[in-house]
């Protein structure tokens, strides 16, 4: 039977650790510690000798690591370094979140030969004619000009289109910008809308458009905040799924051999599948099952969370949450194991090393370890 009180407190102190701590998540860890600090602590035998030098050593290093990444808003946090303490014994929190020196130096934590990154913030743009542009090149300089439309990019690293107000020099050439696996990019389209796409994502799109309606295709992970305009409805097309836009902020998930999801964050959009429609309201998602279009109150936090640079998974099932790491780490999964219903709770910061990211799965209960740029996952 699983501890859900032992769960909750390995949560907290990991989100603790991390930084992401409610004031009432850090009081209920300090409450726990008070009640529990009585609680003897095992003693590894390469670490220390005694139960107060363990505690001095782990109290020493935790200080030396809340000073190096200048965690200066946690209040008292000589107190939750206690925390941090006792639960890195009691419940086997990874020794690396307190940066145990002379523990590595025992060669107990394995280091992989090469280090994988996470994904970094970059494009081709494919223009009408063919011509490929590579936007890893982050500086505001001017990409194309003609007279009908201009493309500059920003120093952030955005590809922004801007068009000549004379209708008569509309054009109705295509574009296309492609984020490969690893990468991601925004843009900012000729009607003003912004789209932040994920890794593994392709948006095809009019260099402007016409004075009926606005249309782009999205193959991938887009996040769209849209330009309101009553006389051009904004139509995004994703595999099974046709998004009509009423001026709004939505997050489209629409990958190759994996279910479509439209989520709406702010205003209003309807979907269409298979011939039914749905309006949604914020805070709901449309999602396709077995080809039918079900409609459900979910957690957008959760579905946005990669454009604020997290993975953010609620009872997610493992191989589903793995496949979003894969495409920002640009690794192969390796799958051991026949547990299919393992599912993972937790939230990590996009811009950790692989390794770090496989620390942080072990301490979330999966299993896996990195080899030769393949994580090994027990089921």
């Amino acid at each position: 039977m699983v501890d859900n009180n032992r769960f909750r407190i390995e949560q907290l102190a990991y989100k603790w650790l991390q930084g992401t701590c409610t004031k009432e998540e850090e009081a209920y860890l300090q409450q726990w510690y008070q009640e529990n600090n009585e609680n003897p602590l095992p003693i590894p035998a390469d670490i220390a000798t005694s139960e107060q030098q363990l505690r001095e050593l782990l109290l020493s290093n935790i200080k030396r690591e809340i000073e190096n990444s200048k965690i200066k808003r946690i209040p008292r946090w000589y107190k939750l370094a206690g925390i941090a303490a006792a639960l890195v014994l009691l419940f086997g929190l990874p020794l690396y979140l307190v940066r145990l020196t002379n523990y590595e130096q025992t060669g107990q934590i394995t280091r992989v030969q090469k280090e994988v990154h996470p994904g970094t913030k970059t494009a081709i743009l494919t223009l009408a004619d063919g011509t490929k542009i590579d936007l890893s090149n982050n500086r505001q300089h001017v990409l194309h000009q003609d007279g009908k439309i201009k493309i500059t990019t920003t120093a952030e690293g955005t590809v922004q289109y801007q068009f000549t107000p004379d209708k008569s020099k509309l054009s109705n050439k295509t574009n296309t910008i492609e984020t490969p696996i690893g990468t991601e990019y925004n843009i900012i389209l000729a009607d003003g809308s912004k789209v932040w796409l994920n890794a593994g994502s392709t948006l095809t799109f009019p260099e402007s458009f016409t004075a009926d309606n606005r249309e782009v295709k999205l193959s991938g992970e887009a996040y769209f905040e849209v330009t309101a305009d009553k006389k051009r409805p904004f139509y995004v097309k994703a595999d099974q799924q046709v998004i009509r836009v009423f001026g709004t902020h939505f997050n489209v998930k629409s990958y190759p051999n994996e279910d479509n999801r439209t989520t709406l964050i702010e205003g209003s959009v309807q979907v269409t599948q298979a011939g039914r429609s749905k309006m949604l309201r914020p805070g709901q998602a449309a999602f396709s099952t077995n080809n039918n279009l079900v409609i459900a109150d979910v957690n957008t936090e959760e579905a946005i969370a990669w454009k604020n640079g997290f993975f953010y998974f609620e009872s997610t099932p493992v191989k589903q949450a793995l496949s979003a790491i894969k495409r920002w780490y640009n690794v192969d999964i390796i799958y051991k194991g026949t547990n299919e219903k393992r599912e993972l709770t937790g939230k990590i910061k996009r811009n950790s090393t692989a390794q770090q990211l496989i620390e942080t799965l072990n301490f979330l209960d999966i299993k896996c370890q990195l080899k030769n740029n393949k994580i090994e996952v027990e089921l």
